[in-house]
């Protein structure tokens, strides 16, 4: 609109305006205006001075109001401070005068914004204090109004630093310890685990903390940790350790045995936040275990169950109630020409042949080499039937194999009894020989 348009009311109007911009800006430069603007914020915060927060306002990069907490907290007067030769960045640590200015010109772009953010400030005889301020970025006339509250927040910084450093050095004394020590919270999470749990697991420990076995091993079957976690609640739930449970846990190697002790991990207040758990990996040793135990129950040539493990089942067959039990026997009727004529590695490649064979036999039975040349096999559950369907299905493999191997040729006498309920499976397994002593080929 053309000043021509407007009425003696609006151009009074806008001289008005002006008169009042121009005195503002003069105030300014001659430093006239801060008492007075200072005043009006004391008169708008009534109670600012009786707030435990420091709280002051910045505009024009010079403080215009602070109130008593501000004051106290850096040891400067409001006269120091809200004086127009005052530079803000006096009250802050040189280190962080960068992270203030960028955090102010980010503010002051000409919108309503707020930033909570943590520096370093400066106080007026040179000490350090650590704050928190939260800042709002008001738009007022010409530029934005920084309305600001601090918090001296110096005594929880360094009881969290105290606090991390007790952590790191609780980490380290963990981290020195061969044994596998983690804690996991009510939840099943990691919540701290030390170098050794962390490589027999795996994983690095930024990995494993805030997860759960199931989060780090999703394909395995529910019931394979079913277990473990039931151990852990009933520890939470008891307050009563648990010492030597022997445990399956994954890895990235595969299963791990660990023989882990539970104790209940309790809060400052004693109350039990999760578990804390020490393992001890004796995968190698339940390795050693599970060999020592094979070795002592088969034959080491041929694979199968040895006259040891063989003796063991007829005297747990013999007073079960699986009867009728059936037994067969076999020879290798040219071990013993074959051994002196071709040598001891053709006797072997015999019996391994043979132990082929014997792989037609149900699940449930038991077969073993009982002796140098003889193999016997005890069926539980089964008849005279059953058993003539068996000793057929063995002469077709021999015919069968010997048919594929002109040179490897099997000779096998088969024998068989049939034990009722009462009799003696070892008098059974003494008709089974001396039948086969009669079949012999």
């Amino acid at each position: 609109m053309k000043a021509s348009g407007k009425t003696k009311k609006q151009l009074l109007e806008e001289i008005a305006a002006m008169k009042m911009r121009i005195s503002e800006l003069e105030g300014i430069q001659k430093g006239r205006l801060q008492p007075d603007f200072g005043e009006k914020i004391g008169r708008y915060f009534p109670k600012a001075n009786h707030m435990q927060e420091a709280i002051y306002v910045v505009f024009d990069r010079k403080y215009e109001f602070i109130n008593d907490q501000f004051s106290q907290m850096f040891g400067y007067t409001s006269e120091e401070i809200c004086h127009t030769n005052f530079d803000p960045m006096n009250l802050i640590a040189p280190e962080c005068r960068g992270l203030i200015r960028e955090q102010y010109r980010q503010g002051t772009r000409g919108e309503f914004s707020a930033r909570q953010f943590e520096y370093t400030g400066m106080k007026k005889d040179g000490s350090r204090i650590e704050c928190e301020s939260f800042v709002l970025f008001v738009p007022y006339k010409w530029g934005v109004a920084i309305h600001g509250m601090l918090r001296n927040i110096s005594v929880q910084k360094r009881i969290s630093e105290e606090l991390q450093r007790h952590r790191i050095d609780l980490q380290i004394v963990l981290n020195s310890i061969p044994t596998s020590i983690f804690y996991t919270d009510k939840e099943h999470r990691f919540i701290r685990a030390n170098k050794a749990f962390c490589k027999a697991l795996g994983f690095p420990l930024e990995e494993i903390l805030g997860k759960t076995f199931t989060d780090l091993f999703p394909n395995l079957p529910a019931e394979q940790l079913s277990n473990f976690f039931q151990v852990n609640a009933e520890v939470m739930s008891s307050g009563i350790s648990k010492r030597g449970f022997i445990a399956t846990l994954p890895s990235i190697r595969g299963r791990r045995w660990l023989q882990v002790d539970r104790m209940p991990c309790r809060d400052d207040d004693g109350d039990i936040v999760g578990v804390i758990c020490l393992a001890i990996d004796i995968s190698d040793l339940k390795e050693t275990e599970e060999k020592l135990w094979y070795m002592s129950f088969h034959d080491v040539l041929t694979g199968l169950y040895n006259r040891t493990y063989f003796d063991e089942e007829l005297n747990r067959l013999a007073n079960g109630r699986q009867f009728p039990v059936s037994i067969i026997t076999v020879k290798v009727d040219d071990l013993l020409a074959v051994n002196e004529n071709e040598g001891i590695a053709a006797g072997n490649n015999l019996l391994k042949q043979t132990a082929k064979i014997l792989k037609i036999f149900r699940n449930e039975d038991v077969v073993a080499r009982v002796g140098g040349d003889v193999f016997a096999a005890l069926m539980p559950s089964s008849d005279q039937s059953v058993v003539e369907n068996i000793i057929q299905r063995l002469k077709n493999s021999i015919k069968e194999h010997n048919k594929r191997n002109k040179g490897e040729m099997l000779n096998l006498s088969l024998g068989f009894a049939t034990g009722e309920k009462g009799c003696s499976l070892f008098d059974t397994l003494v008709q089974a020989e001396a039948d086969m002593s009669r079949n012999r080929g």
